[in-house]
């Protein structure tokens, strides 16, 4: 019973961390491994099992990236994502090996862990969406060295008056991300009356916190996941080929999209927020980019490199105040690996998402749509969020892999048998 709560308190609290603190994510993602492999080392006979197709797709990457990185502008920063790539494939190997071995007990107290860490911070975002960010306030006031970047605050007396209201974005989008592992763990634990309610209640929190927030990206993104969520689970014969297509649609047409948008001048449509039309400026002039390195790609963190480099004077888009350039990053996941990694980065991330769906559908049926629905996720939030090279956005994603195969591994109904091991490798 010790052994229980202490996995799901450190499970917990690394979960609300995560959701309050994002960029924690590069700490905690090996710190997902602490548990797991603790209780394999003493539970279990200590199998070792080869690596995954997905694991061995993740080293390829990591090879390819190392070599990429010798040619980028931002060596330091472009050898960092490296090193984090392997390190994600390592704690994926063992984590999601240990999870095969272990026994019913384990798995379900990181699992009542994840669902206390998911409905705290529910309770948390969603008080501080509304209240103004008051307990980040309340940080500020106690350690000073907690302020952001002024850009982001407004002072009256010397003190912080304001916090611009996008600053929990990167929470926000975290939320999201976990939001359908921790309901595919509610649905298989089978909790107790008042539990269920408790969950119900951080999940409508969720829902409201997301909804309400500033981050547009992870609207869409929830709400592109809940389809995905309804389709699976009424035609998933319909829904795993329209993943698929979509998946393969997103890598291999992102550039000639990107240029569409911009020679169509969809950054002069007034009906668009003004950040997406300046996203239509930086995807229009990073596609220019792409054929200047089209095989093997400028290298990683070359946009920030150039957009650190450039004059504040610089062209502007026609009839508009946004300059031309590749910002700090692309903005979308899929158009910077083809500026900063080429057709071959381009490739494999093709490969790796496709091997993942196909990872999905060896999982239980009933627990498919909830994969399906992560999976959708993460895939929106990359089309118009975050630098995918971002250390604490690659360690999330890794870390949602983690909570949605622990999710898939509980045994239905809180019984004694847990998903077959093959599912999980």
């Amino acid at each position: 019973m010790v052994v229980w709560l202490l996995t799901a308190a450190w499970t917990a609290g690394g979960l609300v961390l995560w959701l309050m603190f994002p960029m924690t994510a590069t700490v905690l993602l090996p710190l997902c491994a602490v548990a797991p492999l603790a209780a394999w080392y003493w539970t279990t006979e200590r199998r070792l099992h080869a690596p995954s197709p997905v694991t061995l797709a993740l080293i390829l990457a990591g090879v390819y990236l190392l070599i990429n990185a010798s040619w980028s502008l931002s060596p330091s920063s472009a050898f960092r994502a490296v090193v984090l790539v392997f390190l994600i494939a390592g704690v994926l190997h063992v984590v999601l090996n240990a999870l095969s071995e272990l026994e019913a007990p384990l798995p379900r107290a990181m699992a009542m862990g994840v669902l206390a860490g998911v409905m705290a911070s529910s309770v948390l975002l969603c008080f501080e969406i509304f209240s103004e960010q008051a307990l980040r306030r309340l940080l500020i006031r106690l350690v000073p060295a907690l302020q952001p970047n002024p850009l982001h605050v407004e002072m009256e007396g010397g003190q912080v008056a304001r916090l611009m209201p996008y600053l929990p974005n990167v929470s926000v989008s975290v939320l999201t991300l976990v939001f359908w592992s921790a309901v595919l763990m509610a649905s298989r634990l089978g909790l107790v009356r008042r539990h269920r309610y408790a969950a119900l209640t951080a999940f409508a929190l969720i829902v409201t916190t997301v909804l309400a927030s500033e981050h547009a990206t992870s609207q869409i993104a929830f709400a592109g996941a809940g389809v995905a969520f309804a389709v699976f689970l009424v035609r998933p014969s319909m829904a795993k080929p329209l993943m698929i297509a979509g998946w393969v649609a997103a890598i291999l047409f992102v550039v000639p999209i990107a240029s569409l948008l911009y020679g169509a001048e969809a950054y002069r449509a007034t009906w668009l927020p003004e950040s997406a039309r300046h996203r239509v400026v930086i995807w229009g002039f990073t596609s220019e980019q792409v054929a200047k390195a089209p095989f093997f790609g400028s290298g990683i963190g070359t946009a920030r490199a150039l957009n650190e480099a450039r004059s504040p004077e610089g062209p502007l888009a026609p009839g508009t105040k946004f300059q031309l350039g590749t910002s700090l990053h692309s903005h979308n996941a899929y158009l910077q690996v083809w500026y900063e990694a080429g057709a071959a980065g381009a490739l494999i991330l093709l490969g790796l998402g496709l091997l993942i769906l196909r990872a999905l559908t060896k999982f239980p049926a009933e627990v498919q749509p909830y994969l399906a629905a992560t999976f959708v996720a993460g895939a929106l939030l990359a089309v118009s969020g975050f630098s995918i090279w971002a250390p604490w956005f690659m360690a999330s994603l890794a870390m949602v892999g983690i909570f949605a195969s622990l999710g898939a591994a509980l045994p239905a109904g809180g019984g004694a048998e847990a998903a077959p091991a093959s599912s999980l490798r």
